[in-house]
Order: structure tokens, then C-alpha cells, then sequence
């Protein structure tokens, strides 16, 4: 049990460590923004034209149902922005990315019948979308890191609370099965 108990304890200390450790990088990162936005302009760029191959084909194969044809075309321009803000990086380009990222999921949800299913699997990319237009539009990279290393902060220890209470309830829980069984092995024991 107490072997269960420090495994526990050190898994909860390391994961909250290295909450911590991100906060800390964010925040000493904050000089070095601007660098990190390109690598990240580049990442979000092949990460749009990544997330818009399937769509694409999907829409291709099944271009000949009512519709498809928008879906298909959204799928292609969101790869052709993905491909210029890889290569371009530009604020306009960004700007565009983000508006797009929010009209796609729009245009997709209507275009199908079970649309809350779609709704909870688009919603993700939509406030994507309008992270990226309030970035690109208050060029406040410097600050988006202050918020990355706080929300980092916070979520560490929200984890280790989070773990600690979890772990007390689960270690009450498995001493009482235990007692339990060795209440039943004693009395079969007796008998």
C-alpha cells in the first residue's frame, strides 16, 4: 500500500513539475515571441492543410451529393491558405486563415443532418479560428505568452489539487476493500 501511495505521490509531484517547468519556459520565452509565432505561423499552416486532406477526399468521393461541391471548395482553400502561411507568414494571411477557420466549421455544420454531432467535433477549430484573428490583430505575441505561462501555472496546480484529493479518496477506498477481504479471510479462517 505505501508503495501504491509513493508511486502515486511522485507520478502527481513530476506531472505538476512539469506544468510548472512549461509556465516557467513561457515566461522566459516572452523575449523570444516573435521567433516563436514564425515556427508556430509554419506549424499552424501545416497543421490547417493536415486537418483539411480528409475533408477534402471525403468531399471529392462524395461530390455528387447536394452540397458537396461547397464543402469541397472550403477543404481547398483551407489547404491553399495553409500552404501560404507556411510559406508566406504574413498578419493579412493570418488574418484570412482566421476568418476561414471560423466560416469552415459554420459551413460544414449546415451542410449536414446530424448537425450537433458536427457541432462538438467544429466548435474546437472555430475558436481556433478566433484566437488566431484577436492574435493577428493586437500583435501581442508578448502577451499571449504571459496568459500561456499563467494558464500553465494554474492548470499545474489545479492537477496536483485535483490528484491529491483523488488520491485520498482512492487509497481510503482500496484500504477499506482491504480490511474488508481480510475480515472475510479471518472469518473463513475461524470457521
Amino acid at each position: 500500500m505505501r508503495s501504491y501511495r509513493r508511486y502515486y505521490l511522485l507520478r502527481l509531484v513530476l506531472s505538476s513539475l512539469i506544468g510548472v517547468l512549461i509556465g516557467v519556459l513561457f515566461l522566459v520565452g516572452r523575449e523570444y515571441a516573435g521567433e516563436v509565432f514564425d515556427v508556430l505561423l509554419i506549424a499552424v499552416g501545416l497543421m490547417t492543410v493536415v486537418l483539411n486532406f480528409a475533408p477534402f477526399f471525403y468531399s471529392l468521393v462524395r461530390i455528387r451529393r447536394r452540397g458537396e461541391w461547397i464543402s469541397l471548395l472550403m477543404s481547398f482553400v483551407a489547404i491553399l491558405l495553409g500552404i501560404l502561411l507556411m510559406l508566406l507568414r504574413g498578419e493579412v494571411i493570418l488574418l484570412v486563415l482566421g476568418i476561414f477557420t471560423i466560416l469552415l466549421p459554420i459551413v460544414r455544420i449546415l451542410l449536414v443532418e446530424e448537425r450537433g454531432r458536427m457541432l462538438k467535433r467544429e466548435l474546437p477549430k472555430a475558436i481556433f479560428g478566433a484566437f488566431i484573428i484577436v492574435v493577428s490583430l493586437i500583435e501581442a505575441e508578448e502577451i499571449v505568452f504571459l496568459m500561456g505561462a499563467i494558464l500553465a501555472f494554474v492548470l499545474a496546480a489545479l492537477y496536483l489539487a485535483w490528484g491529491l484529493l483523488t488520491m485520498r479518496f482512492r487509497l481510503a477506498a482500496l484500504e477499506e476493500q482491504l480490511r474488508e477481504e481480510a475480515l472475510a479471510a479471518e472469518e473463513a479462517e475461524q470457521e
